[in-house]
């Protein structure tokens, strides 16, 4: 039902919406959002939207992007990365083809000194990814990877698969995924972030925790300190738009890094799917859009018209 209600919103509408979450609707308008970001005290990983792209002028365009990001990130990597989806890449087209464009990207990317990561889709593009992950790895040092707690495999990926002194997201993971081979309540995947940063924490991992949780954020500050872990090894990554100010300010206090997930859009079609499949995961996000909006002082200001308009109507209605 809720994927039926959030799907039946119109594009346009949804697009409004998603304006919250959305660095901009170009590359300069992104980067200008993380400059603003940075004199918070705050890092930020730029991604273009635009995954399950099945054409390979529209694959082409996008790996262009991104080349030309990379270098206008040179002077901004101490506080600004990449991220890049296998589907934007031409992961379904062949994975050679993927593995070319992304190649093409880390090769841009390391003369720019900026880091890449690559987002985790949905479990049937799991191993490919991760194949194609490891193949780049040892060309590519610093790139990056993501695991989701919700998968049952992700425990086994951690100790088998993922090499040691990587670096690596850990989220619960937006893709709704059959019970068969994921979790289904929050409560594990959260809990299992912190089981398997442990795990992480054993092979000497750099841990990005992706979450909102509270709960998760304070119990992995409980074990990052136990264990002594140096705070250049971890860090807490959050979506745009989504407002946790206080937790952020609270963790740059303490020493932590706080990321910003800061994706941008060069056509509204992709920010639509986006914040689409935001809102199926987390319906609340539409309570935090409405908060961002009336939180406008312009758009106070509208409402305030419109109401004094309808005031003064209603007195000359009753006044004849």
């Amino acid at each position: 039902m809720k994927h039926f209600l959030i799907n039946l919103l119109p594009n346009r509408i949804a697009w409004f919406f998603s304006r919250p979450y959305v660095a901009g609707d170009s590359m300069d308008e992104a980067i200008i959002k993380i400059e603003n970001l940075w004199k918070e005290g705050k890092f930020s990983t730029i991604d273009l939207l635009g995954e399950s792209v099945s054409k390979r002028e529209e694959v082409d365009l996008m790996t262009n992007i991104y080349l030309e990001l990379t270098k206008k990130l040179s002077k901004k990597s101490k506080y600004a990365s990449i991220s890049v989806k296998p589907t934007a890449l031409g992961i379904t087209i062949s994975k050679n083809y993927c593995l070319e464009n992304l190649r093409k990207i880390l090769v841009s990317a390391q003369s720019s000194d900026v880091m890449v990561t690559m987002d985790m889709e949905d479990s049937s593009l799991t191993d490919i990814t991760l194949e194609i992950y490891k193949e780049l790895l040892s060309e590519f040092p610093t790139f990056g990877i993501v695991v989701q707690s919700r998968l049952f495999r992700t425990k086994n990926d951690i100790i088998n698969i993922l090499p040691d002194n990587s670096r690596v997201r850990i989220c619960i993971g937006i893709y709704l995924e059959p019970p068969e081979i994921a979790l289904t309540d929050k409560k594990i995947m959260k809990e299992k972030i912190i089981e398997y940063s442990k795990l992480m924490l054993d092979k000497n991992i750099i841990v990005e925790i992706a979450t909102h949780d509270d709960k998760t954020v304070r119990e992995a500050l409980k074990l990052f300190e136990s264990r002594k872990i140096n705070k250049d090894r971890v860090e807490f990554q959050f979506l745009l738009g989504v407002p946790r100010n206080k937790l952020h300010n609270e963790l740059i206090e303490r020493g932590y890094k706080v990321r910003l997930y800061a994706p941008f859009s060069t056509h509204w079609k992709y920010g639509t799917a986006y914040v689409k499949r935001r809102f199926i995961e987390n319906p609340q996000m539409g309570f935090y859009v409405a908060k961002n909006i009336l939180a406008n002082k312009w758009i106070q200001l509208l409402i305030l018209v419109i109401f004094s308009f309808f005031i003064v109507l209603l007195f000359l209605l009753y006044s004849f």
